[in-house]
């Protein structure tokens, strides 16, 4: 491996393995490592893999223009007041959806950069109505908290945030403080402390991130110039455009996956494409020169996620059930709003009684429940049904558990208590497609239920419908279906048929047609 230079790409072969007892190595076993797989423009992946294995996974494709924290000067194309909500046009497909807890009263904020028609403000009158605040082609600053789900637009909020490396600005707001995930009460201080020292401009608010911690006035105060310089180009473009126009693209996976996902426990950055090195590297230049020397191009030949098992892993993300080490098993299944998750015991047996082993599963179960929500990005409520548990401070354990497990996730969550029915219920942010609807389309034939008819229920319905046509008329019948089908029920029902057609004096003709997709069917009369 090159000694570290300058603007020089550290290439290795990266081993996964420890040096031999006596040898001298510069590779080591690490605690975590970031992995970037950038070779491919239209997809772009991310993978954080610990001791115990992959632990996030992030995929984002070149396609997919209106992602998660892009800013827009949007136009508001309808107002429902039933719903409480706008419909704002920032030239995508779909319409962002603009809810009214997520607009700033009393007209929309940023009056300084938009004009906006005068509206009376009804004193006294508590939170101002949708139609109140917003008209239809009324032009707006508005960014996309949830990316486009299926046939649901974006989600919007005119609340702008944007993100740097050690803080938050929130151009709207006047709040300032500290993260939420810095709990350790010394530190909080500290960083308090610093606080008041920054700067900052009039009426802006702003964050310490995680990334903070540590770091003195000056990283913080470059990290708020940067961040505030940015909104006064926002500011400044959104004068001189018409809606809709997108005035700020969040950076690619790449930075921003060294922006928010690197942290003093990570050892080691691994980028297998030079382009991507070379992001990395102009990024660390300016903002974190002290991970440099974690950067690594990726040299092997064997594909990056394929030298980590990151491949594999991500297979058994879209497995419906997941196998636990000691023999237990979690079933996750998915729908559009709800995602339900059963904990089974299998062949687990661990403990000296039937309590200790119910324990013992569900704390197992609920590390990993908490690792699969992560990895398969699942979002909106969220129901687990552990092993029934009949003493409270059980079903406590396992909830303490849980929580502990959770805290790594980004995303925000919101948890209750575990039920006497051994069920929890939770709500996980939801911000873009999960993993599985990402990589996978639904199957063509069952449509995404992941079940078919069986041959014999397919023949049943086609001799019905046989015999309803031949109540009709008669003559030479031909009935298409896909080869599968059309081999098997000749075959099933051949009794059936010939007793149709020795009854109703015509003929039947089984054809087997590749076009035609199985669980349908095609009954024509021949005009022969």
């Amino acid at each position: 491996m090159p000694r570290n230079r300058e603007r020089k790409a550290k290439t290795r072969p990266v081993s996964t393995q420890p040096a031999s007892e006596g040898e001298i190595s510069d590779y080591h076993v690490p605690l975590r490592r970031v992995l970037m797989n950038a070779l491919d423009l239209e997809q772009l992946r991310v993978a954080i893999v610990g001791p115990g294995g992959l632990e996030e996974l992030y995929i984002e494709r070149s396609t997919n223009g209106f992602t998660h924290g892009n800013i827009y000067k949007g136009k508001v194309q309808n107002v429902e007041p039933t719903l409480q909500a706008a419909f704002v046009d920032i030239g995508g497909e779909k319409n962002g959806f603009l809810h009214v807890n997520d607009v700033i009263p009393p007209f929309g904020g940023y009056d300084d950069v938009l004009k906006r028609r005068k509206r009376k403000d009804k004193k006294g009158s508590g939170r101002p109505g949708i139609g109140d605040m917003l008209y239809k082609g009324q032009e707006i600053l508005v960014q996309i908290t949830r990316e486009q789900l299926a046939t649901k637009g974006p989600s919007l909020t005119t609340y702008v945030s944007i993100p740097g490396r050690y803080l938050v600005l929130m151009p709207a707001l006047q709040k300032r403080g500290v993260s939420k995930k810095i709990s350790d009460e010394g530190e909080r201080q500290a960083l308090k402390a610093v606080l008041e020292k920054l700067k900052p401009p009039r009426d802006m608010g702003y964050i310490i991130r995680t990334a903070g911690m540590g770091h003195g006035k000056d990283d913080l105060q470059r990290d708020l110039d940067c961040l505030t310089n940015l909104w006064d180009a926002i500011k400044e473009q959104a004068r001189k455009t018409k809606a809709p126009f997108s005035l700020y693209h969040e950076s690619d996976l790449v930075v921003r996956a060294i922006r928010d996902f690197v942290y003093d426990d990570v050892d080691e950055i691994i980028v297998d494409s030079q382009a991507g090195y070379e992001q990395a590297i102009a990024f660390l230049d300016a903002f974190m020169p002290e991970f440099k020397s974690k950067l690594f191009l990726y040299g092997d030949g064997e594909p990056l996620f394929d030298r980590y098992d990151v491949e594999k892993a991500i297979d058994k993300t879209l497995e419906r059930s997941v196998r636990l080490p000691s023999g237990g098993e979690v079933v996750i299944e998915q729908t559009e709003a709800l995602v339900a998750i059963d904990v089974n015991t299998g062949s687990f047996r661990k403990g000296a009684s039937t309590r200790d082993t119910v324990l013992a599963m569900n704390k197992e179960a609920a590390a990993e429940v908490a690792r699969q929500l992560r990895l398969r990005d699942l979002g909106g409520l969220v129901m687990i049904d552990f092993i029934d548990m009949e003493e409270a401070v059980d079903r406590r354990a396992v909830e303490d558990a849980f929580r502990q497990a959770i805290r790594r996730d980004r995303a925000r969550t919101t948890i209750l208590p575990i039920s006497q029915l051994g069920v929890m219920e939770m709500t996980r942010q939801r911000v873009r497609q999960s993993v599985k609807k990402t990589l996978y389309s639904p199957c063509p034939c069952c449509e995404g239920t992941g079940v078919r008819k069986t041959l014999d229920v397919l023949g049943l319905e086609l001799i019905r419908r046989i015999r309803a046509l031949f109540d009709e008329r008669t003559g030479r019948l031909e009935v298409r279906m896909s080869p599968e089908e059309a081999v098997a029920i000749s075959n099933l029902k051949r009794s059936v048929l010939s007793a149709i057609e020795a009854e109703k004096g015509g003929q039947i003709a089984m054809l087997a047609d590749p076009a035609i997709k199985f669980g349908e069917m095609d009954l024509s009369w021949s005009s022969e």
